[in-house]
């Protein structure tokens, strides 16, 4: 097994090189005049299991709203363009230069959330081709969408499956599609036309995986294989009347044992490819690790043996992409740069030794102030225990410097700005105001879901700071 592991991870590093030879540059040129001077970021999906992008290039938008970005690519991508939260979706090709105008309803563009709202960038492709992916994608999605609207109903809810035939017969009317994996297109549009099927035929289990999966070929980069793939594998380990309880307890609980856990499940008609088996796994466990029937540890152990002894070097960054997150630190892949008041960086690490717990707002948000106040209380209590730190996300810089110039002299812990770090936001999804969570001196998120002020922080705190029961003629806290 060790040699067959060596044999398997020189192969891994060999594959990775072949990539990076044969990766080609790809440029993005454009216009986004409602965002002078607003950092733009490229956001690449290598991992459409986990679905955390990276961040392949960054410029800032021009006081003309020109921006350029660059990077390098082997095969096609799943990406964002993103500018503060607000993003958009489409498929970068190896060696093709974009050139995109860009714009966004500015009153969402505001938001921290727009997406909520219906908020997105408009990309115009400056240079319409009509062989251009994207072009031939949007074409097919709007039609498909289209016909969805008119048949869905009938499909859906009236279960009238004659209409499926009607459906698909449209569609290839007008695309020439075609079961062709090497054919990014021609792919995309035959398993999102699999997505109709498992809608139409949920409970023909073995005709989708005859279909679209009972292959050697899987398309990891592919948006519509990968989403078909997600949907008909979600919690599959679990639901499966092919795989009982019993085999995940003995082999996930009591003794992790990946290899019975493999060799069992291949009696599961739908689980009969090796590479497709070892997929599902992979996707099953990382959805089972928040599951509280299961033990993580051993969750983490079966993912780590994967890592060591798969025969499918594809499937290697997905496992690693779900025990950093595990295992590790939620650190941001965006480095932050907190300012203070003044506009001089703040160093975190002055906290050595503290938790932090990080109250994010912004200067105009009630909420926000209102829980301000009773901080002023905790801290008072708890603040040789655990740091407050609140984290002003103002677009505006000088909008926060207004405000800690107006009030800043009514709180006794500091307030920073996060100085533009949007992808920090996405990457930890904050989404309202106020949001709350505990950081270390390094900046990373260590516990991502903390009560807030006016729900229950001050049992939270008790529970881990120990302290003589606050006054009971403290107004705050009076009732509690």
């Amino acid at each position: 097994m060790h040699n067959k592991s060596l044999t398997y991870k020189l192969l891994a590093i060999l594959i990775g090189w072949v990539g990076y030879l044969t990766a080609q540059p790809v440029t993005i040129t454009g216009v986004a005049s409602f965002a002078k001077n607003e950092e733009i970021r490229l956001l690449v999906f290598n991992d459409l299991i986990n679905n955390v992008p990276t961040v392949a290039a960054t410029d800032k938008i021009d006081k003309n709203g020109h921006f350029k970005l660059s990077c390098t690519i082997n095969e096609i991508k799943l990406c964002q363009l993103a500018i503060r939260t607000t993003k958009a979706e489409f498929l970068l090709v190896p060696h093709v230069r974009y050139d995109f105008e860009i714009a966004t309803d500015t009153v969402l563009f505001q938001l921290i959330n727009p997406e909520h709202y219906g908020g997105y960038l408009e990309i115009t492709n400056t240079r319409t081709d009509t062989n251009d992916l994207n072009y031939k994608i949007n074409r097919f999605s709007n039609y498909f969408n289209k016909a969805m609207n008119y048949y869905g109903f009938k499909l859906t809810y009236d279960h009238d499956i004659a209409y499926y035939d009607t459906l698909i017969n449209l569609l290839h009317s007008h695309f020439d599609y075609q079961y062709n994996p090497d054919n990014f297109y021609q792919s995309y549009l035959y398993y999102t036309c699999g997505m109709l099927d498992r809608l139409c035929f949920p409970k023909d289990y073995l005709r989708i995986y005859r279909d679209y999966f009972d292959n050697d070929r899987i398309l990891y980069n592919n948006p519509a294989y990968m989403m078909l793939f997600n949907e008909n594998y979600a919690g599959y380990l679990y639901n499966s009347r092919y795989i009982s309880k019993d085999l995940l307890t003995e082999t996930i609980n009591e003794e992790p044992d990946y290899l019975k856990l493999f060799n069992e499940l291949g009696r599961d008609p739908q689980l009969v490819n090796e590479r497709i088996r070892e997929l599902v796994i992979i996707k099953n466990l990382i959805e089972l690790y928040g599951n509280e029937e299961f033990d993580k540890g051993n969750i983490i152990k079966l993912l780590q043996y994967v890592k060591a002894s798969s025969h499918f070097p594809d499937h290697i960054p997905f496992v690693e992409n779900a025990l950093q997150k595990f295992t590790s630190e939620q650190k941001s892949t965006y480095e932050l740069n907190f300012k203070n008041p003044k506009g001089k960086k703040f160093d975190l690490k002055q906290f050595a030794g503290k938790p932090i717990y990080a109250q994010v707002f912004q200067s105009d948000c009630l909420d926000c102030i209102r829980e301000m106040m009773i901080l002023k209380e905790l801290a008072k209590e708890y603040g040789e225990d655990i740091q407050f730190l609140s984290i002003n996300i103002d677009p505006d810089p000088s909008t926060f410097e207004q405000f800690h110039k107006n009030y800043g002299e009514m709180f006794d812990w500091p307030m920073v700005h996060f100085n533009g770090a949007y992808q920090w936001l996405l990457e930890n999804e904050i989404e309202t105001l106020p949001e709350h969570f505990i950081l270390n001196e390094d900046g990373n998120i260590i516990n991502r879901y903390v009560p807030a002020p006016e729900q229950n922080l001050l049992e939270y705190l008790q529970a881990r700071y120990a302290k003589e029961q606050i006054k009971n003629d403290n107004p705050l806290f009076r009732n509690q």
